[in-house]
C-alpha cells in the first residue's frame, strides 16, 4: 500500500511572499531611531522661538513706554490766570521749562502793521503795458511819499511782457515778503482792485517804480494809494517798553508767547502759576505707564508652578535683569536740583507690596506744599550756579555728571565728588566763558559776569523724564544687550534648524536602507515559495500513482 504524503508539511512556505507589511515594519524601525532625537531638538527650537517672540514683545513694550514718557511736558503744569481779554491779546505757553511763575503787567499796546498799497482798476483780463518794475524794501512813511532803503539793500525786479493784469499780480505775489491779490470791489465782475501788502514791521515797507511810469509806482507819481504805512509793534511789559516787527512775541517773557490783536492802553495782567492738579495728572499718568511696562515684564517672566503655561521669557536671565534694573532705577536718587537729592517717592510714586507702582496722595501733597520746586525735576533738565550772575549750560547728552560741582576760582578747576577734578580754560583772552580744556564733558560750559567769578557751586540736574528716556534708550540700543540677546537666540535657532535638517537626512537614509534590506529578504522568501510549489506538485503526482 502506497503511503500518501500530506501537503501540510509545506503549507507554511507555500505562500505568496512573507506575508509581512514591510513599509510598516520599516517605518517602525526608523521612528524608533529618529523620533526621540527629533522631538528633543524640535522642543529646543520651539523654546528658542518662544524666547525670540518674547524678546520682541519686550522690545515693543520698552519702545511704547519710552514714547509715552517722551510725551511728558512741563507745559501742561502751568496755568495762565487773569489772562488778557482775547479781543486785545492772547497768551500761551510755548516752553514750560523756561517759564517762571509770576505776574506780568502789560499796557500801551500798539500793534504792528504792514504797508498796504491799493489801486482800483478794471478787468483782470486786460493787457498790461510791457515794462520793468523795481521793488525796494525798507521804511516807508507819509503814505509812501518818504522812503528809506533797508541796509543791506534789498530789491526785486519784475518784467511784464504780454501780461494781463491777473498774470502781473501773480508775478508780484511770487516775491518773498510781498502779498499781491486781485479783490473784486462789487458785483460787477470786471471791477477789481489790486492790493499789495508787505510783512509787518517798520523796515518791511516798499517803494515801487516802473520803467513806464505812472501805474505801478508808489508815492505821488503812482496811480495807486498807500492806505497804510508799515509800523512796528510797541508794548510795555513789566514797566519796560519793547518794539518788535510783528505781533507774535516770544522773546520777552521766557516761555510765553504773546499775540497782540488790537491797540490797547489799559493795564492787563498775565498770572503764571504751576497747577497742582496738572502736575498730579502727569505723575498719575507716569504711574500708569510704568505699571503697564512692569505688567509686561511679569507676564513674559511668569512661571507656572502647577502647569506648563509659562511666560515666553520664563527663567530668562535677561528678563530678571530688566526687572532688577527697573527696581534699582526707581529707587535711585535724582541729583543736581539742589544740595539734597530727590526721589520718586517725593513725587508721590510708591511701590506696593505686589511690586506695582501706586500714586500716594499724602506724599505728593507734602512735597507740593513744602517744596513745590522739586517737581521741576519731574520733566525739566536744569543747569545753574549758586551765583545768579553765572550762566551754566549743559546739554542733556553731555557727559557731565548730574549733581553738585564745585568751581574753585583760584585755579580754574571744577570738581565733582572727591576724586573727579577737571581743568578749565577761558575761551579767549579776558573772557568770562569757561569750557573744558579737554573733551571730557562735551556740551558743558558756564559764563560769569566777570573773569573772576569767585568760588561757585554749580548744579547739573537731569529730570526723571530724561533719565527714563536714557534708561529705555540704553536697553533699546542697536548694540545693546537686548538686541545682542536676540541675535544669540537667532543663532541658536539657526543651529537647531541645521540639526533638524541633518536628522531629516538621517531619517531618509535609514528609510532607504531598511527598505532595501527587507526587499532583499522578500526576494529570498519568494524563492523559497517557488521551491515549495514544485515539491507540492511532485507529492500530488506521487499520490495519484
Amino acid at each position: 500500500m502506497s503511503q500518501t504524503i500530506s501537503n501540510d508539511y509545506v503549507s507554511m512556505i507555500n505562500k505568496s511572499g512573507s506575508g509581512y507589511n514591510i513599509p510598516e515594519i520599516v517605518d517602525a524601525i526608523v521612528d524608533a531611531a529618529i523620533v526621540p532625537v527629533k522631538e528633543v531638538v524640535t522642543a529646543q527650537k520651539e523654546k528658542v522661538e518662544t524666547s525670540i517672540s518674547g524678546m520682541s514683545t519686550l522690545k515693543s513694550s520698552m519702545s511704547a513706554t519710552q514714547t509715552l514718557v517722551n510725551s511728558m511736558s512741563s507745559d501742561s503744569h502751568l496755568t495762565l490766570k487773569n489772562a488778557p481779554n482775547s479781543n486785545y491779546m492772547q497768551s500761551s505757553v510755548v516752553d514750560g521749562s523756561a517759564v517762571v511763575p509770576g505776574v506780568h503787567e502789560i499796557r500801551n499796546i500798539s500793534i504792528a502793521h504792514p504797508m498796504i498799497w491799493r489801486m482800483d482798476d478794471g478787468d483782470p483780463t486786460r493787457d498790461v503795458t510791457d515794462q520793468t518794475i523795481t521793488i525796494e524794501f525798507g521804511e516807508s512813511t507819509s503814505n509812501g511819499n518818504s522812503f528809506s532803503a533797508s541796509s543791506p539793500a534789498r530789491s526785486v525786479t519784475v518784467a511784464f511782457s504780454n501780461d494781463t493784469l491777473a498774470s502781473s499780480v501773480a508775478k508780484l505775489n511770487a516775491i518773498s515778503g510781498l502779498k499781491a491779490e486781485l479783490v473784486q470791489i462789487d458785483s460787477n465782475s470786471s471791477n477789481y482792485s489790486v492790493i499789495l501788502t508787505s510783512e509787518t514791521g517798520s523796515k518791511n515797507g516798499f517803494q515801487m517804480t516802473s520803467s513806464a511810469g505812472g501805474y505801478w509806482q508808489t508815492g505821488s507819481a503812482g496811480n495807486g494809494t498807500v492806505t497804510q504805512d508799515s509800523a512796528d509793534a510797541t508794548v510795555k511789559i513789566n514797566d519796560q517798553t519793547y518794539t518788535r516787527a510783528n505781533n507774535s512775541i516770544t522773546d520777552i517773557i521766557p516761555g510765553l508767547k504773546i499775540k497782540l490783536l488790537t491797540d490797547r492802553s489799559n493795564l492787563q495782567t498775565i498770572t503764571v502759576e504751576k497747577s497742582s492738579s496738572n502736575i498730579q495728572k502727569t505723575v498719575e499718568t507716569l504711574v500708569a505707564d510704568l505699571n503697564a511696562y512692569k505688567s509686561d515684564l511679569n507676564t513674559l517672566g511668569f512661571i507656572d508652578e502647577v502647569g506648563d503655561e509659562n511666560g515666553e521669557l520664563a527663567h530668562s536671565s535677561f528678563l530678571r535683569n530688566a526687572k532688577r534694573k527697573l527696581t534699582n532705577f526707581m529707587t535711585a536718587p535724582i541729583a543736581g536740583f539742589g544740595d539734597n537729592n530727590i526721589y520718586f517717592v517725593d513725587f508721590g510714586i510708591k511701590t506696593a507690596k505686589d511690586g506695582s507702582y501706586i500714586f500716594d496722595q499724602t506724599s505728593f501733597d507734602r512735597t507740593y506744599n513744602n517744596s513745590p520746586e522739586k517737581f521741576d525735576a519731574l520733566t525739566e533738565d536744569k543747569a545753574y550756579a549758586s551765583d545768579p550772575d553765572v550762566f551754566v549750560y549743559a546739554t542733556a547728552d553731555s557727559a557731565v555728571p548730574s549733581g553738585r560741582h564745585t568751581f574753585t576760582d583760584s585755579n580754574d578747576r571744577l570738581s565733582y565728588g572727591a576724586s573727579s577734578v577737571k581743568d578749565l580754560t577761558f575761551t579767549g583772552p579776558n573772557s568770562s566763558k569757561y569750557t573744558f580744556s579737554t573733551s571730557d564733558y562735551p556740551g558743558f560750559l558756564f559764563q560769569a559776569s566777570s573773569s573772576t567769578p569767585g568760588d561757585l557751586a554749580i548744579y547739573v540736574g537731569r529730570s526723571a523724564k530724561t533719565k527714563l528716556l536714557n534708561f529705555f534708550s540704553d536697553a533699546l540700543a542697536t548694540a545693546g544687550n537686548l538686541d545682542a540677546t536676540v541675535d544669540l537666540y537667532k543663532e541658536r535657532a539657526s543651529s537647531l534648524d541645521a540639526r533638524l535638517a541633518k536628522i531629516d537626512q538621517r531619517e531618509a537614509l535609514l528609510q532607504a536602507q531598511y527598505t532595501k534590506q527587507f526587499s532583499e529578504m522578500e526576494k529570498v522568501v519568494n524563492t523559497s515559495t517557488s521551491s515549495s510549489d514544485y515539491v507540492t506538485q511532485l507529492v500530488d503526482g506521487w499520490n495519484k500513482s
